[in-house]
């Protein structure tokens, strides 16, 4: 049986081949790949999916974000036809008729593969697919991390095959973490696998107030400060990741505290922390 050999390319060659940017559906804020937005149960994932749906449909902005105006497949498996139905009308007048709606659809172990790929060859200008729910599509036995990450290689191989961004709904852990990108429900194979990821996170689950926290291949790292309003999440802010860290650092805030505390009341920083304390007391 003759051996198959590996395909190997030479820096000079791969420098002159002729090889498809990176395509962005939404311009610097969702590329060609695999991502995963996960959050909370009730945090609004579903609404901001629906909404960028609607926009790349349009070709309008989403978040400031330029999109690429194209077909676009919502699998909403956890919906009904007449729940999509309500929501599309609190967000828009007209529904595009480029925009596609399934609330029923075979797993990974079936033919979900091959049913996307039957709607990409109808509708050949499609762009992006929103999977909403991961866990209503995956079965995962054994190894969860094996499991896991073949789960998502294989939708990753597909959008790769395809050249479109799937986006796939998930949840996080109950449990904290400084690091949100460890909130993610499953193993690190989940994580590990995909080009791009999104973490909802809300402090409060009745504040209308949350932060987008990005991490990609293709993208930049920040966090976004989003506002839910009228149905819809409103860009309130950018930030870098450090800077929201520092933020969010109660021992890096009490020592700014602190220090502003002493320049009010002119104790030089060369003083002892001791005599500072006492200063500050009287």
């Amino acid at each position: 049986m003759k051996k198959k050999e590996m395909v190997t390319y030479s820096g000079e060659e791969l420098m002159q081949m002729e090889l498809p940017p990176v395509r962005f559906v939404v311009k610097d804020f969702l590329s060609q790949g695999l991502n995963i937005l996960a959050g909370q149960a009730k945090a609004g994932k579903s609404w901001m999916m629906l909404d960028l749906c609607i926009k790349v449909a349009k070709g309008e902005k989403f978040f400031g974000f330029n999109t690429e105006k194209s077909t676009v497949l919502y699998l909403c498996l956890e919906d009904s036809l007449s729940r999509i139905r309500e929501r599309v009308m609190k967000l828009t007048d007209m529904a595009p008729s480029n925009l596609h709606f399934a609330v029923m659809a075979d797993n990974l172990s079936g033919e979900l593969t091959k049913q996307i790929d039957s709607f990409i060859d109808k509708h050949p200008d499609t762009s992006l697919v929103v999977i909403d729910t991961l866990q209503k599509v995956r079965k995962v036995k054994g190894n969860m991390y094996a499991g896991d990450y073949k789960v998502i290689s294989i939708l990753k191989r597909l959008a790769e095959r395809q050249g479109i961004s799937i986006v796939c709904v998930h949840h996080t852990r109950k449990k904290s973490d400084k690091d949100p990108f460890n909130t993610v429900s499953g193993s690190t194979g989940i994580t590990g696998a995909a080009d791009n990821i999104y973490v909802l996170k809300k402090d409060d689950s009745c504040s209308d107030f949350a932060k987008l926290y990005i991490r990609g291949r293709d993208i930049s790292e920040r966090v976004l400060t989003l506002q839910f309003d009228d149905c819809r999440w409103v860009l309130m802010g950018e930030s870098s990741v450090e800077d929201d860290s520092f933020m969010n650092d109660e021992a890096m805030l009490n020592l700014l505290s602190f220090l502003l505390r002493c320049v009010y009341k002119d104790i030089p920083f060369r003083s002892c922390a001791a005599t500072c304390l006492y200063r500050l007391t009287v």
